[in-house]
């Protein structure tokens, strides 16, 4: 009720209000047993008019009374309605003390000594305690014990008589006093009014606050979306395996291109093609589907079970095309990025929400792997590679690595005189339940799974052994992921295992990473780098020209050797552009000090061009395959030896291409 009040008088008057109407049973219970015990009194001695005729009529209008206020609309929607209420109480109160004050007159001629003190008691003490259920609004209190004298003193204050005269006295006093309490109680109210408000309001804005918090806490907050945690708690929401016999359509959404334009343009311009693509997915998807920004650059989005499959595959292909479309900057150059798109299929039965989650996930990483820019829905072979990478993630995490796991070694070659220079070292896995398991398989679950730190570990701690056991070796390379390099934890591990060997076999490991790989978090990256660097060993740049930031990353971590990348080993004989970028690469290398190594190299031409370009170290299956520990010892002892680069031209042609 207090919540309508403007001011905290018109809270206190609907206080008021309240209070009374709460007293009201009590008042009229006590008026009417005070009306028919005096009526009772003057049975016989008074008309039968005024001794149960007036009690009767009491006691129907008190009953009628009392209906109105138990079934009448109590509920108070504004302050001037208390204020009506409160006159009319007021009014009614006033009408009834006087009809009392005239019965009370009426009976007079019919009472002996007693019975007339008996009246002055019923007018005294019945009109007092009256008062006591209108404490609350002194006014009231005030004409009711004014109203009460008056009769008192009209009907028995007599000057020859001592006892009246001096109850009279007594009597003022006493409603002086009633009276004062009742404008202290009031006095009190309004200060517990105020408080409450108070506390009200600050109820409110604490639930405001909340309600704020929590909105915050699910939005996100440049674009506008629901966030991360909010897209889960719509998933889980979407479907409910005991009741719904058709399923939603999960999508998840990546940018392609996006952090060249973060890198070049700064994070202002990264900011704004975040939000035109939110704008961009809200256009699309429009009522029938919600959209969620799930951190970075990527996005997802769930439709209904009334959208068909069909239909989801036309909204697909929207996004890849609306997404294609240029954004403009705010320093008023435009730039494309362009939006890869996985989302889950109604073909396969799912306990839960979570399963089309995947499927979504599963699709879209294999429309990053193919090509980007496009929108793939989850199918049979996706469900059978799903099915396969679960069965390879539950052999790596019960697999013994460090009996399971092998090195094999592809020699970096000095492609003048055919001296091996050093080598790579890559792992193999043989499980004895999958037997052997490509590379290319179990390393990308394990980093998907997050399980790359223990391979880390087993790999540099074999290529450690192999180094002390090969003192003939110039260097051995091994490969640290990009979850390896972001991670204090492995880096720390990999430092206290790398000074627990001797200078002689830590200064000859390198290890490389790829630009993909930097991508991350290059802060983290190059702290945990320059902690290699100051043991002495050498950071090699793998894979270098396929990335966004190539010569960013040169600039700002100090590598000793660049690895130019397969693709342009292999493309390097087919056009002139090819050559010019190796010349380039090869030349900026010299310039910086850095030792540049090109790999790929599969055929005679493919080195002859690599020559000219003025690549000498080379790596590829010209010169051999990856080779095991026996292998490879004995090209170290001389026992073998690779052909130098004359006498490969000299020679048949060793062409694995």
């Amino acid at each position: 009720m207090l919540q309508n009040a403007r001011t905290p008088e018109e809270a206190v008057t609907m206080e008021q209000l309240r209070a009374i109407s709460q007293n009201i049973p009590a008042l009229y219970l006590m008026l009417t047993v005070a009306a028919i015990a005096l009526g009772a009194t003057f049975i016989g001695n008074a008309p039968t008019l005024l001794t149960v005729g007036v009690p009767g009529i009491f006691v129907a209008l008190s009953t009628i009374r009392l209906a109105f206020w138990k079934f009448g609309d109590s509920r108070l929607m504004h302050p001037e309605e208390a204020r009506t209420k409160l006159k009319q109480v007021e009014v009614l109160t006033s009408v009834l003390f006087l009809f009392l004050g005239v019965w009370v007159w009426t009976l007079l001629p019919y009472a002996s000594g007693e019975e007339r003190l008996y009246l002055s008691f019923f007018t005294a003490f019945t009109g007092a305690s009256s008062t006591i259920c209108a404490i609350s609004r002194p006014r009231l209190v005030g004409v009711c014990l004014f109203m009460t004298l008056g009769v008192f003193c009209l009907l028995f204050f007599d000057w020859n008589e001592r006892f009246y005269f001096y109850a009279t006295m007594q009597l003022g006093v006493t409603y002086l006093v009633f009276f004062l309490a009742s404008r202290t109680y009031k006095m009190r109210l309004a200060q517990s009014v105020v408080l409450l408000n108070r506390l009200n309001a600050e109820n409110r804005r604490s639930s405001e606050l909340a309600d704020t918090n929590e909105s915050m806490a699910l939005t996100d907050m440049l674009t506008g979306l629901p966030n991360r945690r909010q897209f889960f708690q719509d998933v889980e929401a979407s479907y409910d395996p005991k009741t719904d016999e058709k399923l939603p359509v999960i999508g998840l959404i990546d940018l392609d291109g996006f952090k060249p334009i973060n890198d070049v343009f700064g994070h202002t311009a990264g900011d704004t093609v975040l939000v035109e693509t939110a704008r961009r997915l809200k256009r699309v998807l429009g009522d029938k589907a919600s959209v969620s920004r799930l951190g970075g650059d990527e996005f997802a989005y769930i439709l209904p079970r009334t959208v068909s499959q069909k239909e989801a595959k036309r909204i697909a292909q929207q996004i890849v095309n609306a997404m294609n479309e240029p954004v403009q900057l705010p320093n008023r150059d435009t730039s494309r990025v362009s939006a890869s798109v996985g989302y889950s299929s109604r073909a396969f039965a799912v306990k839960s929400a979570h399963d089309l989650l995947e499927q979504a996930d599963f699709a879209l990483f294999r429309a990053k792997e193919h090509k980007v820019g496009q929108a793939i829905e989850f199918s049979a072979s996706h469900a059978e590679s799903q099915l396969r990478e679960a069965v390879v993630h539950q052999a790596l995490k019960k697999a013994d690595l460090e009996k399971e796991l092998r090195l094999v070694f592809q020699p970096i070659v000095n492609s003048t005189d055919g001296a091996v220079n050093r080598c790579e070292a890559l792992a193999r896995w043989d499980s004895p339940q999958l037997g052997s398991v490509p590379p290319l398989e179990f390393v990308a679950i394990a980093e998907k799974m997050g399980m790359t730190q223990q391979l880390t570990r087993v790999v540099v701690r074999k290529a450690l052994e192999q180094l002390r056991r090969w003192p003939e070796l110039p260097s051995m390379s091994v490969n640290l992921s990009a979850q390896d390099i972001i991670s204090r934890e492995t880096s720390d591990s990999l430092v206290a295992m790398i000074l627990a060997e001797p200078e002689s076999v830590r200064e000859r490991l390198v290890l490389e990473v790829t630009e993909s790989s930097l991508l991350n978090d290059m802060e983290e990256a190059r702290y945990n780098l320059m902690k290699f660097r100051f043991m002495g060993l050498k950071i090699a740049l793998d894979d270098f020209g396929t990335g966004y930031s190539s010569l960013r990353y040169l600039q700002e971590l100090e590598f000793d050797i660049v690895k130019i990348d397969r693709s342009f080993g292999a493309a390097i004989n087919t056009t002139a552009r090819g050559l010019g970028l190796v010349a380039t690469i090869q030349h900026l290398c010299r310039s910086l000090a850095i030792e540049c190594i090109i790999e790929g190299i599969e055929t005679r031409e493919q080195l002859e061009t690599a020559r000219s370009a003025g690549c000498r170290l080379v790596q590829g299956y010209l010169y051999a395959a990856p080779l095991d520990a026996l292998e490879l010892h004995a090209y170290l002892t001389g026992e073998k030896k690779f052909p130098s680069y004359r006498e490969l031209l000299e020679g048949p042609a060793r062409d694995v291409a």
